[in-house]
């Protein structure tokens, strides 16, 4: 391809050696700087760019930092925790039973773990608010098989039985959020109360009022009557043996929950009808020893007067002669003896008022 004809060289387009002018070099002179100019935007674009990446990572670090911590967990000596799979995007599901005690762990994100108790706990029903479950006054009435109604205080001591733990977390754990302070209070109160009222009062009903006030082994034989009853009564109603002895330790068998009777209230008109009887028994208790007393002593002064009747002195003139409340006697005439009265002051032999002198019979 030829190139056009070039436009004539004028004078002004000579330099003073009379040669053309020379061409601008690329990137010299103003053009230079244009496109320079045009370079630079672009470069201050990407260190923006770059910069509000960072801004954004670490706005993303910090938001999330929450919830990583969150997903740090670790359990008390005296919980049980039991892990379960969650999130966003993810179903629900069991991944492990962690035991007391264990250290800081990852337990995943937006994962939930649930704490239960692994100690010894206790239901307890008092009339103290400070100990009852409740937190107020509180009893079980029971009637007795003389139809008097009794007032019981009991306690259960028992442990939850964490080997199975997913079943009972399943079942009733999420139904009553017993993994928290009260919903676990209410749980146990829901699974206690009526199976110990029941069986409480099927077993008070085969005594009678002054039994169950009185008699320490009927209380006892009531104790271990209950306790298997509420145990069994459990199982059935839960349908596992999720509660067991407070003894229970980690591969050991699940034994009945401990139930004791901690006080027996009956009404105070039968209270008080007791105490007058057993008033009344003492009272007759009492005369009957005294009239024994008086029989024996009878007996005894019987005994003696008939020795002294064979020494020719009965029991009450040796009584009298002993205290000086007689100050003459009558002796055989031929006795010859002269007697000093007892206790008489400034008495003595030869004195007409204080000795008495036998004399012979006919004179």
């Amino acid at each position: 391809m030829t190139e056009g004809p070039r436009p004539p060289t004028t004078p002004d387009d000579l330099d003073d050696l009379g040669a053309a002018p020379t061409r601008p070099v690329a990137g010299s002179g103003e053009a230079g700087k244009d496109r320079r100019r045009e370079r630079r935007p672009a470069v201050g674009r990407r260190s923006l760019l770059l910069r509000a990446g960072l801004v954004l990572v670490l706005v993303l670090g910090l938001a999330l930092t929450p919830i990583i911590a969150s997903s740090l967990k670790k359990t008390p000596s005296n919980m049980v925790g039991i892990s379960y799979g969650g999130g966003p995007i993810e179903a629900a599901h069991f991944q492990r039973t962690v035991q007391p005690s264990t250290g800081l762990f990852f337990n995943g994100l937006f994962d939930r773990l649930y704490l239960y108790p692994s100690d010894t706990q206790t239901y307890i029903v008092s009339k103290d608010p400070n100990q009852g479950d409740l937190q107020q006054v509180d009893s079980i009435l029971s009637p007795s098989r003389d139809r008097v109604q009794i007032e019981f205080q009991v306690a259960v001591y028992f442990k939850l039985n964490t080997e199975r733990l997913q079943e009972f977390h399943e079942q009733f754990g999420l139904q009553y959020s017993a993994y928290t302070t009260a919903g676990w209070r209410r749980l146990i109160r829901d699974t206690f109360r009526q199976q110990v009222e029941n069986a409480l009062q099927e077993e008070t009903r085969r005594y009678d009022v002054a039994d169950l006030y009185g008699n320490a082994d009927d209380l006892t034989a009531i104790q271990s009557a209950v306790e298997e009853k509420v145990s069994a009564r459990l199982v059935d109603a839960l349908g596992q043996p999720y509660f067991c002895g407070p003894t229970l330790g980690v591969g050991e068998a699940c034994e009945s929950p401990t139930f004791i009777i901690k006080r027996v209230d009956i009404p105070s008109d039968v209270a008080k009808a007791f105490e007058d009887n057993r008033t009344s028994q003492i009272k007759v208790l009492t005369s009957e020893n005294e009239i024994a007393q008086r029989a024996a002593e009878a007996k005894a002064i019987a005994a003696l007067n008939e020795g002294l009747a064979q020494a020719g002195m009965p029991y009450v003139l040796l009584k009298a002669i002993e205290t000086g409340k007689i100050s003459f006697w009558v002796l055989p005439s031929d006795s010859g003896v002269t007697l000093q009265v007892p206790g008489s002051p400034g008495g003595g032999p030869g004195d007409p008022s204080t000795t008495t002198t036998t004399t012979p019979s006919g004179r």
